[in-house]
């Protein structure tokens, strides 16, 4: 046998061997990739599964984030819609607020103005303070005076209806005299002159009023009841304000003259007067005023 042949037969053997191993790692190996495929056929089945639910899960995203999106867009027109009303009341309130700044300016200049007027009759009104606080007190000075010339006079006006009561005594001694030597000259055919009388005596006329007396006393009242068919009227004052007899009281109403009132009879807070000098078209009512001087 020749080397080639034994070479030849060791490289068939070799191959064979070779072959052989090829064949069991194949045979092996198909097994392994038989398993191989079937887990990447399962997990490709999976990935499918989990690339369906994926892309379902994708598309609801998508429409839910549409479904956002078409919701923020209708937030973000009412919000431009809102941007631009905001901006117009913006406007508006700046023009507002410049002309507020304007009136504030001249507002400004007109409190200045007010203070100013306001301190100038703060002046006037602590002067008109002090004038009113010299007026009450010559007022009270004068009410003063006032009280003692109304107490001396009611002293005067009782020392004068004293004397008036001696001057009738006087007057009605001289009448009883005269009427005596009359009745006794009678007899001889003469007669003695009559003296004049000054106050009328007890159980006569009404005795002359008053006007000095009435026209320095200045007292004032009002009629309290009136019967016109007697001309009798009721006067508010009496003798606790100084009324007396014979004074005489001057009626008004308003401005206007009504009547006068010579007093007959008086009681210590009212008097009873005559009514008299009736002015035409008038007559005296409840609530007129009265006073000795007009």
């Amino acid at each position: 046998m020749s080397t080639l042949t034994k070479v030849l037969i060791v490289l068939l053997t070799v191959f064979s061997i070779f072959l052989c191993g090829i064949v069991v790692t194949y045979v092996a190996n198909a097994d392994n990739q038989r398993e191989r495929a079937e887990t990447l056929q399962r997990n490709i089945g999976a990935a499918k599964s989990s690339q369906t639910a994926a892309l379902q899960d994708l598309e609801a995203e998508k429409q839910r984030a549409q479904a956002e999106k078409n919701k923020l867009d209708a937030q973000i027109s009412e919000l431009g819609v809102r941007v631009s009303t905001l901006q117009t009341e913006l406007e508006s309130l700046k023009r507002e607020n410049n002309q507020l700044v304007q009136r504030v300016a001249s507002m400004g200049g007109a409190v200045e103005n007010a203070n100013a007027t306001a301190q100038q009759q703060t002046k006037l009104f602590e002067a008109a303070q002090q004038e009113v606080k010299g007026l009450r007190a010559e007022q009270t000075n004068r009410q003063t005076e006032l009280d003692e010339t109304n107490q001396m006079l009611l002293a005067k006006l009782g020392i004068i209806s004293d004397l008036e009561k001696k001057i009738r005594q006087l007057t009605e001694e001289n009448q009883e005299l005269t009427s005596r030597a009359n009745q006794y000259l009678q007899q001889y055919g003469r007669m003695t002159a009559k003296p004049a009388t000054t106050v009328p005596p007890v159980g006569g006329a009404v005795r002359p009023a008053m006007p000095a007396q009435t026209r320095k006393i200045d007292l004032n009242g009002q009629i309290t009841a009136i019967d016109m068919k007697s001309k009798l009227a009721e006067i508010s004052i009496g003798t606790a304000a100084g009324v007396q007899q014979d004074m005489q009281f001057h009626v008004t109403r308003g401005n206007q003259f009504v009547a006068d009132i010579t007093i007959l009879e008086v009681w210590p807070d009212k008097a009873v007067g005559l009514v008299q000098r009736v002015q035409p078209g008038m007559l005296p009512q409840t609530g007129d005023k009265i006073a000795t001087n007009l």
